[in-house]
């Protein structure tokens, strides 16, 4: 069914976009793949992906696994040269020789980043600089959960480290080429776990308060949406968006490893990498987002930033998170 295309079924239409608004707040029902099925059926317009992304540049990171190694594969079959940013160099080999296999080019490339290192996103970004001249998709999809609080190699608590200012840096660094490739792209992955809290500012690194994990990670991801929207209004007139996601409860190895106790409740079902890609790739590859900025998407619909007022932050907020992600990447500068 494809209402969209068909006139006489308006009203069908708005009766499936106000369920999926009631299966939304649900949330087991949304974010499992019974919400991922009944969208793809009601909801979408197929014809959205049957694009030729051929002499498309797509940078993404985390792409040897998992949901990032799946939009990579879509992106690939549909002709977009790929960058596969990744951390474990024998995985990410792995990973381009089945990409190029399946895309049937050989346009995939690996390069080696440590988000939780500033020196590592930035040498991994001036490489890309080196060996390509446009980039049109920069996909900031990587993230990781501790299960204790760490420290980066530049002394950050290392979920913000490696969740916020590893993409903070990277896109950065990348404005400049993407700028000069637009109109382009770029696609954060976040999570519903943002959802769960507020972000705080006066203890950003859990120096002060006990270290939790899931807050850790929920802070960071909401973190990440607020950037979001701060590049958005920045680049808006540069013809370059910013949009941001969250996929669902996706069978992953951060799932597998961060919440197995989750993953064993809710194995049947967890949404597939390819099914908890699909956002990202409509986001990358649709001629219908090419517009859009600043907003937040899941299973490709606008969704509200905030299910909670009590999330919300004041614009003095966002300037300050900004300020504070200049700070601590400035000193790696010097």
């Amino acid at each position: 069914m494809r209402f969209k295309n068909r006139p006489h079924n308006k009203f069908l239409a708005r009766a499936c976009r106000a369920l999926d608004t009631v299966i939304d707040a649900t949330i087991v029902l949304s974010y499992g793949n019974t919400g991922y099925k009944f969208r793809q059926a009601s909801l979408w317009n197929h014809a959205d992906l049957d694009v030729d992304l051929t002499g498309k540049v797509c940078a993404i990171t985390g792409a040897n696994s998992g949901i990032g190694l799946a939009a990579a594969r879509q992106l690939a079959r549909r002709g977009a040269t790929i960058y596969l940013l990744v951390r474990n160099l024998e995985r990410g080999a792995a990973a381009q020789a089945r990409i190029g296999e399946e895309a049937g080019h050989s346009r995939v490339y690996l390069e080696a980043i440590d988000l939780s290192s500033q020196a590592s996103v930035r040498a991994c970004a001036q490489r890309i600089m080196s060996r390509t001249q446009p980039l049109h998709i920069l996909i900031n999809n990587a993230g990781d959960a501790f299960e204790q609080r760490g420290l980066s190699v530049d002394g950050v608590e290392l979920t913000l480290a490696t969740n916020v200012l590893g993409p903070f840096v990277l896109t950065q660094a990348l404005l400049p080429l993407l700028q000069a490739s637009a109109p382009a792209r770029i696609i954060n992955v976040s999570s519903g776990g943002m959802y769960l809290s507020k972000l705080d500012l006066n203890d950003l690194q859990f120096e002060r308060k006990k270290y939790d994990e899931l807050m850790a990670y929920a802070q960071s991801k909401r973190a990440l949406m607020m950037l979001t929207e701060l590049w958005a209004n920045h680049l808006k007139p540069l013809d370059v968006t910013a949009n941001c996601m969250h996929p669902g409860w996706v069978d992953t190895p951060l799932l597998q490893t961060g919440l197995p106790a989750f993953r064993q409740s809710l194995r049947s079902i967890l949404r597939t990498p390819d099914e908890g890609a699909d956002t990202i790739v409509w986001l990358a590859a649709a001629r219908s987002a090419e517009s859009v900025t600043g907003r937040f998407w899941f299973d490709r619909r606008e969704r509200a930033a905030h299910k909670l007022f009590l999330t919300r932050s004041s614009p003095a907020d966002y300037r300050q998170l900004w300020t504070e992600c200049v700070r601590l990447t400035q000193h790696s500068q010097d």
